[in-house]
């Protein structure tokens, strides 16, 4: 798995809550699913990043001066760029789901607060981070028993919902744009059958997700939201709440 170098980010700011930084990313050094990280505004002077990727130039324009707050790990896959933010804002506080504080204590990277509840409705108070702007702006749902621990997260403000590998929308038509690496070689075209209204992709789902992550399912199913920020694929900002719906049918139907 591999960022370029450089990265050939392409920043686009979606509102005045949330920004994205979207780039190239390998799996298994064969499939061009992009990369994805999401900047949130607290308030006017902090933010937290959401699976941050590789940082450069394009990050520093999107912090836009602000202060880094948090660094949010959104599942076992999506923290390798984690050290990197961390060294340049070491006051940062790092979230995860449990069990990566281990993980990255090789690194040297603390992570401060572990989500550990499964399958309900979480704010930051209810895993111990005593602060109102992160308490108000987003709502969390953690997956235990996905197979990459996720955490699903809500931002409340904007009705988007902000995921890891919950739910792919590929090809990633926009994290490639700025780089000269084609989306369509023949591992890629595999890959990119993975967007919500397809087979495949729901059986996968379907072997990601036990069916004890049902209740879980059900609550994100409940939430009120228009737009999935996803960090592998396009950004869907078109009935996004059909798009989960059809994805999990058959989780929904327990």
């Amino acid at each position: 798995m591999a960022y370029p170098s450089p990265l050939c980010a392409v920043p686009r700011v979606l509102n005045s809550s949330l920004s994205i930084l979207s780039c190239p990313f390998r799996r298994a050094g064969l499939f061009e699913i992009g990369g994805r990280a999401t900047f949130v505004n607290l308030d006017s002077s902090t933010l937290a990043v959401i699976a941050p990727v590789p940082f450069d130039n394009e990050s520093e324009t999107l912090i836009d001066g602000k202060q880094v707050k948090y660094l949010i790990a959104p599942d076992f896959e999506h923290h390798m760029a984690l050290k990197g933010w961390k060294d340049k804002y070491p006051d940062a506080i790092v979230i995860g789901p449990a069990g990566l504080r281990a993980r990255k204590a090789t690194q040297g990277v603390h992570v401060d607060y572990e989500i550990t509840e499964s399958n309900k409705e979480l704010t930051a108070k209810d895993f111990g981070v005593d602060d109102p702007l992160l308490d108000t702006a987003f709502k969390f749902v953690f997956f235990e028993r996905s197979q990459n621990k996720e955490i699903a997260i809500l931002h409340v403000a904007t009705k988007t919902f902000i995921e890891a590998d919950i739910l792919f929308n590929l090809p990633a038509v926009e994290q490639y744009s700025k780089s000269n690496v084609s989306t369509n070689g023949f591992f890629s075209r595999i890959f990119n059958t993975m967007h919500p209204d397809s087979v495949w992709h729901k059986r996968l789902t379907g072997q990601a997700f036990s069916k004890s992550t049902t209740e879980g399912v059900k609550t994100v199913a409940g939430w009120d939201f228009e737009s999935i920020i996803p960090c592998h694929g396009e950004v869907i900002d078109k009935d996004a709440k059909k798009a989960f719906t059809t994805l999990y049918a058959d989780f929904l139907k327990e």
